[in-house]
């Protein structure tokens, strides 16, 4: 699913808000697009651009963001801090820099990784691999929300795709290929949701689930089924074994995050 972001400006010379929007005409056809807002839009922008260059531009901004603190802030300057958390395009604008930078605000800030789909088993082109290895590098660095997932998967992609999707969310997250090791985990630790396949070697996962819902420890933890078996009566199993939801491979991104966000866990209470 494409999506165009909103970028509201502070500063800039005219010059440099034409090549912004050549740079954004040419992104048009990519999944993540860009478009700018007037300075009377800027409150309802997904990013803000600031220029760290003139101290009016700043000044400005800091007035705004008392007011306006959501969108995500880029300073734009031709001299980028050795060290900083902030986060900075350098000038010149070229078409690299801008979208790289745009593209990993999004990832980080908005969540937004289409190219995330549980299950899918299609080629992937440069740009798809650029996002997923920005994702990977943003779910390690997300700030923690002390929510506890267990993933229960033999597939190793999955487990991954798994893996940046709830890194990205803030959670910590235990893994297990097979049923006997998922409730050997089950055992030991109180998870806030689980994540379980059905096909598994060994004990399947309908039947890790009804043991999972049977124990008095785990009774009352969402179990998320993530199959490739998609018939009524492989649902109806599911929700006869004690399953919360059941979602068929493969799972798109936005899918995932509203199945999570209905369980109000820590991340998405907010959001």
């Amino acid at each position: 699913m494409d999506k165009v972001f909103t970028v509201g400006v502070f500063g800039l010379a005219s010059n440099e808000q034409n090549t912004l929007g050549s740079i954004f005409k040419l992104a048009a056809s990519r999944s993540r697009q860009y478009r700018l807002v007037t300075a009377a839009e800027r409150d309802k922008a997904e990013i803000i651009l600031v220029d760290a260059d003139d101290p009016n531009a700043v000044n400005e901004w800091r007035s705004f963001s008392v007011h306006n603190t959501t969108a995500p802030v880029v300073k734009v300057s031709k001299a980028v801090p050795a060290e900083t958390k902030e986060t900075y395009l350098r000038r010149p604008l070229t078409l690299k820099r801008v979208l790289e930078i745009l593209d990993r605000v999004t990832i980080e800030s908005h969540k937004y990784v289409p190219e995330l789909v549980v299950g899918g088993d299609g080629v992937l082109d440069e740009e798809t691999n650029a996002a997923l290895r920005d994702a990977a590098q943003s779910a390690q660095q997300a700030s923690r929300t002390g929510v506890k997932a267990l993933v229960v998967d033999d597939s190793l992609p999955v487990r991954k795709s798994m893996e940046i999707h709830l890194g990205l969310l803030g959670m910590d997250i235990d893994f297990a290929e097979t049923g006997e090791e998922a409730l050997e985990l089950v055992k030991t630790t109180v998870y806030d949701i689980i994540f379980l396949d059905v096909m598994l070697p060994g004990v399947d996962g309908y039947k890790v689930c009804k043991t999972i819902k049977s124990d008095k420890m785990s009774k009352n933890t969402p179990v998320v089924m993530l199959t490739g078996k998609g018939s009524r009566f492989d649902k109806l199993k599911g929700t006869m074994a004690g399953a919360s939801v059941y979602l068929t491979k493969p799972v798109e991104p936005e899918k995932l995050a509203e199945v999570i966000k209905q369980f109000k866990l820590p991340e998405t209470k907010s959001a």
